[in-house]
């Protein structure tokens, strides 16, 4: 699967479009130029991390963008090997 990354702007635009009452995952997503699924992954990350509908734009701070916009299924800093040393 081609994956292709997408700009800080473009999961603010995503976030700032649904947050707005009118609109839709759908047309926030086809305005921001990304896919629906994409725009969903970006939206529940960014309610995980507190993001709320009725809150406004106020909320759109640069930690927020940054925690949404990571890779999905990772978390930030997290290692897979232990960090004990092996002898």
């Amino acid at each position: 699967m081609a994956c292709r990354e997408v700009s800080a702007t473009q999961v603010k635009e995503v976030l700032r479009r649904w947050l707005r009452d009118d609109a839709g995952l759908r047309s926030a997503a086809a305005v921001s130029d990304v896919d629906r699924k994409t725009a969903r992954r970006y939206v529940d990350a960014a309610a995980a991390l507190g993001l709320d509908r009725s809150g406004g734009e106020d909320q759109l701070t640069d930690e927020l963008i940054g925690g949404s916009a990571g890779p999905p299924g990772r978390s930030s800093g997290a290692s897979s090997r232990s960090s004990s040393p092996t002898t």
